[in-house]
């Protein structure tokens, strides 16, 4: 589990960089635009690459047994999560809502999966998804984030749902051969 937690940890530090905007423009200061960018791309990777890593082979043992109603939950709340995650980056009205579409598509996600993962290292990858979604958008709502009040033609809304859709049934489809879990349980 120690991968696990060292990719959580690098992941995460990287992540809240942001956070602090006196380390970021010392950061910025340091190394440049280009030199910052490329030690979040690198960091990101490689506790990325750690925690997936960590969590293949760590041990699972068993916190809780999945609730009945925890592959419904599924069912209905990840395509909500891919549709915030896509209107994040296409531009769409549900930027006027929130600030935050992506960070709230993360914290939906992770919340569904710590209903239907009951063992040890899902509660650390997950749970710990979910309190850096919501600590950034504490963070970022702190630093003056606000939703937009721009209108955007609502085409942009209807793409943003339709790939929302069409990744959620596609990782929903392949989810077996991408994480070794059914989505949904038969």
């Amino acid at each position: 589990m120690i991968f696990l937690i060292i990719g959580l940890t690098v992941f995460f530090t990287i992540h809240t960089l942001p956070w602090n905007p006196a380390m970021r423009e010392t950061l910025l200061g340091g190394l440049g635009l280009t030199g910052y960018r490329i030690l979040f791309a690198v960091g990101s990777a490689i506790g990325l690459v750690l925690t997936v890593f960590g969590y293949g082979i760590s041990p699972k043992p068993l916190l809780w047994i999945t609730p009945e109603i925890g592959p419904r939950i599924a069912t209905f709340f990840m395509p909500l999560a891919f549709i915030l995650i896509a209107a994040a980056y296409l531009g769409s009205n549900i930027k006027r809502v929130t600030a935050h579409p992506m960070l709230w598509g993360i914290a939906i996600w992770a919340t569904v999966h710590l209903i239907n993962n009951g063992d040890l290292p899902s509660v650390l990858l997950f749970g710990g998804f979910l309190l850096y979604s919501l600590g950034a958008m504490a963070s970022a709502n702190k630093r003056g984030a606000a939703p937009a009040t721009e209108t955007v033609p609502t085409l942009r809304d209807t793409v943003a749902v339709g790939v929302g859709m069409a990744a959620a049934f596609a990782v929903a489809y392949f989810h077996w051969v991408l994480f070794g879990a059914a989505a949904i349980p038969s």
